[in-house]
């Protein structure tokens, strides 16, 4: 809805000219040409003062037309572009934030105020069809060309990001942190730090069958820091000290010494494998108290939600290595 103050006073009054006109060439008795001329006069008039979209001063607009529209980004250095189209009416929304924070890697909320300079949003009208390159390009395509550009001069813009991090043992539903290293077992790639994956633990056949429990003590493998109950905790039973017990194998028969209970041979072990895990980010973003500029006129959206992208962020491989605990079986 857009209201168009100024010039409304301006036909209204002359409504209201016209009005007195006609009753004036009322008291007339033989002036019926008159009234019924007036009479469409007045109809045309009431119709204009409905829909006349001529303006000469503040427009206020409640909405805009992006609701089916995606929002898409596009990142160069320190400088992050939002932007939607509306490829019907080849119109855009973007928003361009320029910091020096790291953005989506932390689940957190991040506002930054719209200055018309490094934070900029721009609502604008393009003489024919936009694309994405309009936005990504280092230099922006010639055509189409701007017919209508507004800028923000104040507001504010929030990016609420979630992320998601995913150690891919296929465990769902994980909680606590079994081996108090630090790391939530929800993404820790050894969940009882016997520095041996837990989804090597789980046993090959996981999900299709129960977790592997070595020794039969109602204790899986992935949770238990002795799987062959030898009274060697795992972690130590590490013969090449490389911290990793998979590939000690005394005899090839039985596997990995970890998990043969005639082999008992502690090494000395005080430190944890590097740790890996998948990250990925979404984002939503809002806008509010937003005073887009055009010359004289002004658009005002109070509350704008410019929309959400996910998987704004992925890294497939996140490493970190931490501070080693001692095991214990309490």
């Amino acid at each position: 809805m857009v209201l168009r103050l100024s010039f409304q006073k301006y036909v209204l009054k002359l409504f209201l000219n016209k009005f007195q006109v006609q009753r004036n060439m009322l008291l007339c008795k033989n002036c019926e040409i008159q009234k019924k001329f007036m009479k469409k006069i007045l109809l045309i008039l009431i119709v204009v003062i409905a829909f006349q979209s001529c303006d000469d001063g503040d427009v206020i607009v409640t909405t805009f037309d992006f609701e089916d529209a995606d929002l898409n980004l596009c990142g160069n250095g320190n400088q992050y572009v939002f932007y939607k189209i509306n490829t019907n009416v080849s119109e855009s929304i973007s928003l361009q934030i320029t910091t020096a924070d790291t953005l989506f890697t932390t689940s957190e909320t991040k506002s930054y105020e719209l200055d018309g300079n490094g934070n900029i949003v721009n609502y604008r009208r393009f003489n024919g069809d936009i694309t994405s390159a309009y936005f990504c390009n280092s230099v922006p395509p010639t055509t189409p060309t701007v017919a209508i550009d507004y800028v923000a001069t104040s507001g504010t813009a929030t990016l609420n990001t979630t992320i998601t991090r995913d150690d891919g043992d296929r465990i769902d539903d994980e909680t606590g942190d079994t081996d108090g290293d630090g790391i939530p077992d929800s993404f820790d790639f050894d969940d009882d730090g016997d520095n041996v994956p837990t989804s090597v633990e789980l046993g090959p056949n996981y999900p299709d069958e129960e977790p592997r429990d070595s020794d039969g003590d109602g204790i899986y493998d992935y949770l238990d820091i002795d799987d062959d109950n030898d009274g060697v905790l795992t972690i130590y039973e590490d013969k090449n000290q490389n911290l990793n017990p998979n590939d000690d194998i005394t005899n090839p028969d039985v596997g990995p010494d970890y998990l043969n209970g005639a082999i008992s041979i502690s090494y000395e072990i005080d430190a944890f494998r590097e740790h890996s895990y998948s990250l990925s980010s979404d984002v939503v973003i809002r806008l509010s108290n937003l005073v887009l500029v055009n010359g004289e006129e002004t658009i005002i959206q109070e509350n704008l939600l410019l929309g959400d992208i996910e998987n704004v962020f992925t890294d497939e491989n996140v490493t970190l290595t931490p501070a080693f605990v001692l095991p214990s079986k309490d």
